[in-house]
C-alpha cells in the first residue's frame, strides 16, 4: 500500500513539473503571438505610428499595474486559478484585438491582455519557486528555458502558417486554440497550494535585499533586451553586415541561452550558484567586447553565442534565491522583482535608442557592457554573503 502511495505521489509531482513547464511555454508563446499580430493590427485599425505606440504602451501599462498586485492575487487564489485566469485572458484578448473595429476598444483589449501576460509572468515564477521548495531541487533554469522555447515556437508558428497563405485572423485563432488546449490539459495538474499569504491585498514595498535582487534582474533583462531590440540595427549600421543576415546575431544569442538553460539547474546544483556565475558572467563580458571590437566575420557572430551562454542563468539563479530568502513572503518578493525588472524592459529600448541617436550604438552597447560588469559585482557579492 505504501509503495502504491509513493508511486502515486511521484507521478503527481512529475505532472506538476510538466504543468509548470507548460505554463512557462505558454507565457513565451502568448507574448510572441501578440508581437506577431502587431503589424496586422496596425493595418486593420488603419492607425498611424504614434497611435500604434499608444497601443503598445497600453499593453505595457496593463502588465506593469497587474505585476504590482499579482503576488496578492496568487496568495488569494493560488497558482492554479491565477494562471488559468491569465491564460483565459490571453485567449479572449488576442481574438478580441483581431476583431475589434474601433481603436478605443483595441486599447481596452491591449490593457487587459497586458494584465493577463503580467499576471502569468509573475505567478508562473511563484509556482516554479514553490515547486523547487516542494521537491528540494533546482528547476528554474529549465523552466526559463521553456519560456524561450515558447517564444521561438510562437514566432515559427506564425511565420509558417502565414507563409502558407492562411488568413492572419485564422492564424491568431489557431494560436489561441493551442493556448486553450494547454490550459485544459495542464491547468488541473498545477500545484494549487497557496503557501505563504501576503500580509495585505496591495503592493508591498520591497525590502532592501529584495530591491537589490530586483536591480540585478533588471540589468540582466536590459542586457538581454539590448540584443533583442538593437543587435540587428547594430550589425547593419555599425558593422556593415548585410540586412539579410541582420537577425543572425539574435538567433544565435537566443539559441545559446536556451541550450545553456537546459543543463543550468544541474550545473548549479553541482557547482553552486556563485561558481556558475563567476564563470558565465565573464563569458558574457567577453562576448560584448567581441561585438564592440570585432568587425565582420565568423568571430563577430561567435560573440553573440558567448553572450547567450554567459547571460542564460543569471535570472533563474536569482529567482530561485527568492524562494530561500526570509525577509518577504515569496509571492510579494517575486511580484516586486518582476515589477522592477519590467520597468527596465519598458525603458531600456528607448534609453538605448536615445543614446544611439545622440552618439552611436557603440555608446549604447558600451553602456550595457559597463552595466554588465556592475551587475556581475553585485551578483557575486550577494551570493558570497549567503
Amino acid at each position: 500500500m505504501r509503495y502504491t502511495e509513493c508511486m502515486q505521489h511521484k507521478k503527481k509531482i512529475r505532472w506538476e513539473i510538466y504543468a509548470a513547464k507548460a505554463f512557462y511555454f505558454l507565457g513565451g508563446f502568448g507574448f510572441t503571438a501578440w508581437a506577431s499580430l502587431i503589424p496586422f493590427l496596425k493595418r486593420n485599425l488603419e492607425i498611424p505610428d504614434d497611435h500604434l505606440g499608444i497601443l503598445l504602451l497600453a499593453l505595457g501599462a496593463g502588465a506593469l499595474v497587474m505585476m504590482f498586485f499579482a503576488g496578492a492575487v496568487a496568495a488569494r487564489l493560488g497558482c492554479r486559478r491565477s494562471l488559468t485566469l491569465g491564460g483565459l485572458g490571453m485567449i479572449v484578448c488576442l481574438n478580441g484585438l483581431c476583431h475589434m473595429p474601433v481603436y478605443a476598444g483595441a486599447i481596452g483589449c491591449a490593457v487587459v491582455l497586458g494584465a493577463s501576460l503580467g499576471l502569468s509572468d509573475v505567478v508562473v515564477n511563484i509556482n516554479g519557486i514553490y515547486m523547487e521548495r516542494k521537491i528540494h531541487k533546482r528547476l528554474m533554469s529549465g523552466l526559463q528555458a521553456m519560456w524561450s522555447l515558447g517564444n521561438f515556437s510562437g514566432a515559427a508558428f506564425f511565420a509558417l502558417l502565414l507563409s502558407l497563405g492562411l488568413y492572419w485572423k485564422l492564424v491568431a485563432l489557431a494560436a489561441t486554440m493551442i493556448i486553450a488546449l494547454c490550459i485544459v490539459f495542464f491547468a488541473p495538474q498545477l500545484m494549487q497550494d497557496r503557501q505563504e499569504k501576503s500580509g495585505s491585498s496591495h503592493f508591498t514595498r520591497p525590502k532592501p535585499y529584495i530591491l537589490l535582487i530586483g536591480i540585478i534582474c533588471t540589468i540582466s533583462f536590459l542586457v538581454e533586451g539590448s540584443i533583442n531590440d538593437w543587435s540587428g540595427v547594430f550589425l547593419t549600421t555599425e558593422k556593415g553586415v548585410d540586412i539579410s543576415h541582420s537577425g543572425l546575431g539574435l538567433t544565435l544569442f537566443t539559441a545559446a541561452a536556451f541550450l545553456m538553460r537546459l543543463p543550468g539547474d544541474s550545473l548549479v546544483m553541482h557547482f553552486g550558484s556563485r561558481r556558475i556565475l563567476a564563470v558565465s558572467l565573464p563569458i558574457a563580458f567577453a562576448g560584448f567586447l567581441g561585438i564592440l571590437l570585432l568587425q565582420q566575420g565568423l568571430m563577430l557572430f561567435v560573440a553573440f553565442i558567448l553572450i547567450g551562454v554567459g547571460c542564460a542563468n543569471t535570472v533563474p539563479v536569482f529567482y530561485s534565491l527568492l524562494g530561500t530568502q526570509k525577509v518577504m513572503p515569496v509571492a510579494d518578493a517575486v511580484s516586486a522583482v518582476s515589477t522592477i525588472g519590467y520597468v527596465g524592459i519598458l525603458l531600456a529600448p528607448a534609453v538605448l535608442g536615445f543614446i544611439g541617436r545622440a552618439f552611436s550604438l557603440y555608446a549604447s552597447f558600451g553602456l550595457v557592457t559597463v552595466l554588465l560588469v556592475v551587475m556581475s559585482v553585485m551578483a557575486l557579492q550577494i551570493l558570497k554573503e549567503r
